[in-house]
Parts: C-alpha cells; sequence; structure tokens
C-alpha cells in the first residue's frame, strides 16, 4: 500500500512539475516608447526553434521599441530546452515597411545563452538605423541566421540571470536617453 501510494504521488509530482509554465520577465518597453516619438512593436506569438513540436529554445514576449531618430532596443525572455543545456545564436533583426519593403537589417552577433531550469531570462540587442528609415517602420521580423545546442558548462559568458536582469535595465535607460 505504501509503495503504491508513494508511486501515486510521485506520478503527481511529475505531471505538476511538466505542467509547470517556464517564468519570464514579460513585457518591458512598451512605457519608454510614448507613441508620439516611438513605434511599439510586440510579437503577439512565441518564437520556436526549430518548431514548436521539438523547440530546442524559444523566445517569449519579444519586443521592440524603435524612435523616430532611429534608435532601437528589442527583449525578449529567451529559454533554452533540455537538462544542463545552452544554446549559441545568431540572430538578424529585419525592419519592414507598410508597404513590405525591407528598410534595414541589424545582425545580433553570436550569442551563448543558458539559464536555469523554468525560468526564461532576457535577452536584448540595441542599434541605431537612419532617421528616415525609422521612421517607415511598420514591423519587424527576426530571421534565425544560426543556432547551436550545447552542454552548458562549454558556455563562455559568466553573465547569468542577475547580470541579464541588471543589463536590460541599463540598455533601458541609455534608449530612455537617447536623443
Amino acid at each position: 500500500m505504501k509503495k503504491g501510494l508513494f508511486t501515486l504521488v510521485n506520478c503527481f509530482i511529475g505531471f505538476a512539475m511538466f505542467a509547470q509554465d517556464i517564468t519570464d520577465n514579460g513585457k518591458n518597453l512598451q512605457s519608454l516608447c510614448p507613441t508620439e516619438s516611438c513605434i511599439y512593436i510586440t510579437f503577439t506569438s512565441t518564437i520556436y526553434f526549430p518548431f514548436e513540436e521539438d523547440k530546442q529554445w524559444e523566445i517569449r514576449n519579444m519586443e521592440i521599441a524603435t524612435k523616430k531618430n532611429g534608435n532601437f532596443l528589442a527583449t525578449g525572455d529567451l529559454y533554452v530546452h533540455g537538462e544542463d543545456t545552452a544554446a549559441a545564436l545568431k540572430l538578424e533583426l529585419v525592419f519592414i515597411s507598410e508597404d513590405d519593403k525591407e528598410l534595414f537589417r541589424y545582425p545580433i552577433p553570436e550569442f551563448e545563452f543558458y539559464n536555469e531550469p523554468a525560468g526564461a531570462e532576457p535577452f536584448l540587442a540595441a542599434g541605431k538605423m537612419d532617421e528616415s528609415l525609422a521612421a517607415q517602420v511598420s514591423y519587424v521580423d527576426v530571421d534565425i541566421d544560426g543556432s547551436r545546442l550545447m552542454p552548458y558548462y562549454e558556455v563562455n559568458s559568466d553573465c547569468y540571470h542577475a547580470c541579464k536582469e541588471h543589463k536590460l535595465k541599463e540598455a533601458m535607460k541609455a534608449f530612455k536617453k537617447a536623443k
């Protein structure tokens, strides 16, 4: 009886852990982007790589704030799937006009990413485009130029959760001040 009860409790714990949602950092940029001086774009869906069914990593809450002066800040909550796994990603932000013309590409150099189980962490990209192009931005796409999984102990970066949160806050301050 005790063995059966133990097995049943372990099954429920396993299901609860499996069903546990990934905690993330949410939306961060909308308050920095007043409509009169900024274009705020948020993705309505999660980005999965390679596909949702066999995802290696995912980006939730992807958002981009683009000031009319050309400064932009992009962020999202990145989660790498797999126990003790990290990923090296190379992305590109593609800024597009209302008439579907590509305006500007911003390559994000390869970065390595590892996070704790059940917790997504922020990544960010900041840059500047020509002011005349920034005024035409209607939406942004993300091209995945490269992705590889690796064991977490091969990550060269020593920037973990608190460091990533700090970098995001500093980037938000710099974006807000950019004239």
